[in-house]
């Protein structure tokens, strides 16, 4: 990414023709004004002006910090570069460096449903990862499978307090590759309705 200098609004007096024009909400940064500040410049939206805001840059890592949102952030940046170092061994067909780097992002998610305060959306899409690789019984995870793993963590990562529907919209992704993420239980707990 390039740095960019971006202008500052400066408030403007408050005069009586431009309080009625001017009580529309605006974020720093997107009008000119004589105040710069150095930002990186993101992907932008097609038909936007907006920069994106990284989101270690909104929620920076203190040293000594306690929270679950920083933690989970960390945690689900080393997941995504273990399942980026998966996909690559997967491609190349090194099915046992891409099984390696496989088990050890599920070695991870214990601890980021450990963050599942975040919200329902996280934990449920954490939840259903782990179900997922648990029914795999010890199978490897296919390129696909390890793709659409990774897509979702990485808009988890991006989007942390994800609402439960969209969650449950990243969970059809996942069954959509025909990853099975429902705990095997679940069928002995609700019947089968052709038993009755």
């Amino acid at each position: 990414m390039t740095e960019t200098l971006i202008e500052f609004p400066k408030r403007e007096a408050a005069t009586r023709q431009n309080v009625v024009q001017d009580t529309t909400f605006r974020l720093p940064g997107t009008q000119v004004g004589p105040h710069a500040a150095a930002v990186k410049t993101g992907h932008a939206v097609q038909g936007s002006q907006a920069l994106t805001i990284e989101i270690d840059k909104l929620y920076p890592a203190t040293e000594g910090s306690a929270s679950d949102l920083i933690r989970a952030l960390g945690l689900l940046a080393d997941a995504i570069e273990l399942l980026e170092k998966a996909r690559a061994a997967a491609r190349d067909k090194e099915i046992v460096t891409s099984d390696r780097y496989t088990q050890r992002f599920k070695a991870l998610l214990p601890d980021l449903f450990g963050c599942r305060r975040v919200g329902d959306g996280y934990g449920v899409i954490i939840n259903s990862l782990h179900f997922a690789l648990v029914n795999q019984h010890g199978e490897p995870l296919s390129f696909e499978h390890l793709t659409t793993a990774w897509r979702v963590l990485k808009g988890l990562r991006n989007r942390p307090f994800v609402s439960f529907d969209e969650a449950m919209e990243s969970v059809g992704e996942l069954e959509a590759s025909n990853l099975k993420v429902d705990p095997v239980v679940l069928p002995e707990l609700v019947g089968d309705p052709e038993d009755e």
